[in-house]
């Protein structure tokens, strides 16, 4: 890609690396490091041309939420009705109902790389990160909301830790 002066590279999150959920801590976790990663990856490679793309899908339906692929312990008695719990309890009621087709999201995926792959487009395509799913996008926007309330609560502290000169 350097070579060519050109590519891009495709790195699959969540919005669960964005806005993490009770009970998803190590999964969370793994998404929030991608999304570090590609952040910081995108920034080293934008010289050569090469762009980033962090994937952030919501709910598609696929076998994540499987019988086979969820793994769980079961919940330990002080955990049995709080908001872990719950969350768990939903992920198992969710299997074979969400709304994203991934089929479609495929396609996005698609349409985005070829955007950045076309000339007149290098250099100009400026999104890194495609989110993918209504619950995705209202589940971002709700905490980029509460992002910037906390940031704007902790202002005052923000400012107040310089050294008196």
């Amino acid at each position: 890609m350097r070579a060519q002066k050109s590519g891009t590279i495709v790195n699959i999150s969540s919005v669960g690396g964005l806005a993490a959920l009770p009970s998803c801590a190590i999964y969370a976790s793994s998404k929030f490091a991608v999304e570090a990663w590609s952040e910081s990856l995108g920034q080293e490679v934008a010289p050569f041309g090469i762009r980033v793309l962090i994937v952030e899908p919501g709910a598609f339906r696929t076998n994540f939420l499987g019988s086979g692929a969820m793994q769980t312990q079961p919940v330990s008695e002080a955990y049995k009705g709080n908001i872990a719990d719950m969350v768990l309890q939903r992920f198992g009621t969710m299997d074979g109902k969400q709304k994203g087709d991934p089929n479609k999201a495929a396609e996005r995926i698609v349409e985005n790389v070829q955007k950045g792959l076309k000339k007149e487009d290098l250099g100009k395509v400026e999104n890194l990160r495609l989110l993918l799913g209504q619950d995705c996008y209202e589940r971002v926007t709700e905490k980029l909301e509460k992002l910037k309330q906390n940031v704007e609560s902790s202002k005052a502290e923000a400012f107040g830790v310089a050294v008196d000169e």
